[in-house]
């Protein structure tokens, strides 16, 4: 009889402690509180504390979850903790998120009193007990219940921590050094594009300083940063606007960027299109969301989404083209992509924050893309270098054969001044070799050609086609070698006048007619020219076009 009476209070003490978990502190770590949370969601936002500290704990329901996630909800969430502190040292939550709208603590002790505290993003930063981007708050040394109300217009998802001081101060200490470094690798590297851009004139550089500029602040606005560091006196700015903002104008910089780098327009022009598409989208998006259309959070970070994987897919399709600097901008985004994933599905609770890469998952990827898109440019920088010094050997090369070409053409000069003098006819072979003079002299006319490290002559007869290029235009040579000119394809179109040997078949191409060896049929037609390229002609050239191929003949 005895031994059953002791088994009935063993089980129900043990029902008891399943019922209500307490969280034990540990001296030099921090404990999560999740699991020992129990959840009672206020929809009508009515429920003051007096009546929901007057429920039983089987009011509530009791959370399991590391990480508390509540997603979209307009309800205040109430937590209560039971909390049993055998150190004789003041205990801490840590919070691990920084844009939480409203935080309310309300603490009893062992002995009844009511001590409590009011925190988030939407109240002055004053009121912090540690003034840091992240939220503590004190809970005293003898705390035997605990209450803590949350409210917030996104999405909800936190992690609450228990802990003394020294492990808060620990975490807090690694947490801006972390972010220190990462904010600091990608300011010096803003810093040297921002040279090279003095140095070249390469718009490609500043757009990317731009990007990296707009990630810092994105990153800034996400880790509660810029709360801390530029309006602690106006909370009113925290009311997720501003970082839905930042963050569109980080994707449109982002997509901007990766399009002129990759030279799309050239390459991918479908994919070109595509992409001025979903910007509107999100422009569209981001509108209605600043103009507090509700529901609209998950359309936005969806687009923004489908737009980072498409970059990853466009690198793909640009280095299969056979664009080299594409290599490196592949890796970069599979390296941000992979970091963005990782904490993403941690939040989830997917995967567990077990190690640096996952709890620190977006800022290593931030960085690693930083570091790997500024070897892409200089990879860039160097592949325009080679396209110069193969088009200034050409240059050479022509200038050489000009001088040998100048040399015959005085000596047939003074043959014919001499046949001129005896008052004979010029024999038919003359005649042939004074029409190809004429010719020749057409051929080694020169056009100067500004590239990103000064201006280049090139005979006219070297030149197949001009192609554009986004701000830029591609050069193509009779030895199919290319060379990318700093100013856009209208700056060439005084070569198209009437006695010319060019015409623009395309808004996108100039074509010179005497490398034209086919016409394709076709809506617009094709030409194919002597070095085997195919250009596009669009319908209102087509008849042009087609008067001066006669005109060739």
């Amino acid at each position: 009889m005895i031994y059953s009476r002791v088994l009935f209070l063993l089980i129900v003490s043990a029902l008891s402690a399943l019922a209500q978990p307490v969280a034990n502190p540990l001296a030099d770590q921090l404990v999560e509180l999740g699991p020992k949370a129990f959840i009672l969601e206020d929809p009508t936002l009515e429920l003051t504390f007096a009546q929901v500290a007057a429920k039983p704990d089987s009011a509530y329901r009791l959370s399991w979850q590391q990480k508390l996630n509540f997603g979209h909800t307009n309800a205040r969430i109430w937590l209560k903790f039971h909390i049993d502190n055998t150190l004789a040292e003041s205990l801490f939550l840590l919070f691990m998120t920084q844009d939480v709208d409203y935080v309310d603590l309300y603490v009893i002790s062992e002995t009844g009193a009511l001590t409590e505290q009011h925190s988030g993003v939407l109240r002055p930063f004053a009121n912090r007990y540690f003034l840091t981007n992240t939220v503590v708050l004190p809970i005293g040394q003898r705390p035997r219940t605990v209450f803590l109300a949350l409210r917030d217009d996104n999405i909800l998802h936190f992690s609450v921590l228990l802990a003394p001081v020294r492990p808060i101060v620990s975490h807090l200490q690694q947490e801006m050094l972390f972010n220190g470094a990462v904010m600091g690798l990608m300011l010096v590297m803003v810093i040297i594009n921002l040279f090279v851009y003095g140095l070249v004139r390469d718009q490609v550089y500043l757009l990317y300083a731009a990007y990296i500029t707009l990630s810092c602040l994105t990153f800034l606005s996400f880790e509660g940063l810029l709360y801390d560091l530029l309006w602690r006196s106006t909370p009113s700015i925290n009311n997720g606007r501003l970082y839905l903002l930042i963050s569109a104008m980080t994707f449109g910089a982002a997509i901007w960027f990766s399009m002129n780098f990759l030279r799309t327009r050239e390459f991918l022009p479908r994919f070109y299109r595509y992409f001025i598409g979903l910007l509107s989208l999100v422009a569209l998006t981001t509108i209605l969301r600043l103009l507090d259309v509700p529901g609209l959070e998950r359309t936005f970070y969806g687009l923004t989404l489908l737009g980072f994987i498409s970059l990853l897919v466009l690198g793909l399709r640009t280095y299969q083209q056979g664009y080299r600097p594409a290599r490196y901008y592949l890796l970069a985004w599979s390296f941000y992509i992979a970091g963005t994933m990782t904490s993403v599905l941690a939040l989830l609770d997917v995967i567990a924050f077990t190690h640096v890469w996952i709890v620190y998952g977006y800022q290593i990827g931030a960085a690693c893309e930083a570091t790997l898109l500024t070897l892409a440019l200089a990879d860039r920088l160097q592949t325009v270098q080679g396209e110069y010094q193969t088009a200034q050997q050409l240059a050479l090369q022509r200038a050489s054969e000009n001088e040998e070409l100048l040399a015959r053409n005085n000596k047939l000069l003074a043959e014919k001044l001499h046949y001129e003098h005896r008052q004979e006819p010029l024999p038919d072979d003359m005649r042939s070799l004074l029409r190809n003079m004429k010719e020749d002299r057409e051929r080694i006319r020169k056009i100067a050609i500004p590239t990103l490290d000064g201006m280049l002559l090139f005979p006219v007869g070297d030149i197949t086609w001009f192609e554009a290029a986004g701000s830029y235009t591609t050069i193509h040579f009779s030895n199919q070698k290319t060379v990318l000119a700093s100013r856009g394809l209208a700056e060439f179109d005084h070569l198209c006048a009437e006695g010319e040997p060019f015409f623009r078949t395309h808004k996108s191409h100039i074509v010179n007619l005497n490398h034209v060896v086919k016409y394709l049929r076709g809506e617009g037609g094709q030409v194919i020219l002597d070095d085997g390229c195919t250009v596009d002609v669009s319908r209102r050239s087509k008849s042009d076009l087609m008067k001066r191929l006669v005109g060739e003949e």
